[in-house]
């Protein structure tokens, strides 16, 4: 073999390696045929974990902020005036386990139930679960359901493990009101993969429900 000819082999045999390797690199991870999952046993689990842990950080009996369960660039709506900086996370989930917050009153429940967790080919994942509000509202009352509805949610690895990066609360309607409501994720349809999150933030805005530095509710001005 020439001096020439090994010189050009080695040449593109080096610009095959570094073309396979770069087109290995860029592209997404495939869904392995038959799952509906996509997540390992342990992530699964511990993305179940943080959906179950939500309900009892903010109801009577926590004695943490909800807060450590978002990412810092985390992106939220759950009553009103979307959460959108970690001021803000600070200043909902604070309020909640301070003296006067919800909890430290008694009577009052949220039971999350029915999750969907789906793994997506970049790496984070999806998830949704049913709640419903109950409360005893005087000594010796029947619990009574008050509200029900569901999460969306985004997940994300980081190094503490994973966590919210997008929430969603969308309250149920009453029956005949053919509310629009974000579907729950299915691995088959890419259309589902997604949280109508964004679309809810900037309607929001637009009706002036925003924030100030220290994450407070902002009044909403007149005529919104």
């Amino acid at each position: 073999m020439s001096s020439k000819f090994a010189h050009f082999f080695a040449g593109a045999l080096v610009a095959m390696i570094v073309s396979y390797t770069t087109h290995q690199l860029g592209a997404k991870p495939a869904i392995p045929k038959g799952t509906h999952v996509n997540l390992s046993p342990a992530d699964y689990l511990e993305i179940l974990q943080l959906q179950t842990e939500y309900p009892r950080d903010v109801d009577p009996g926590s004695v943490r902020n909800a807060g450590w369960m978002f990412t810092k660039d985390a992106r939220s709506v759950i009553s009103g005036h979307p959460m959108l900086k970690p001021a803000d996370f600070e200043n909902f989930y604070g309020g909640l386990v301070a003296a006067e917050g919800q909890a430290s009153k008694g009577g009052n429940r949220h039971f999350n139930m029915s999750p969907v967790i789906i793994g997506l080919p970049d790496g984070t994942a999806r998830g949704s679960s049913l709640m419903m509000g109950v409360s005893v509202k005087e000594p010796g009352g029947k619990p009574t359901i008050d509200l029900m509805g569901k999460y969306e949610d985004v997940y994300v690895r980081t190094p503490d493990g994973w966590r919210m990066k997008e929430r969603i609360w969308t309250a149920d309607q009453h029956v005949g009101s053919y509310q629009k409501v974000a579907p729950s994720p299915v691995l088959a349809n890419p259309a589902t993969w997604k949280t109508n999150q964004e679309e809810v933030i900037q309607d929001l805005l637009k009706k002036g429900l925003t924030r100030d530095s220290q994450g407070v509710p902002a009044p909403v001005p007149a005529g919104r």
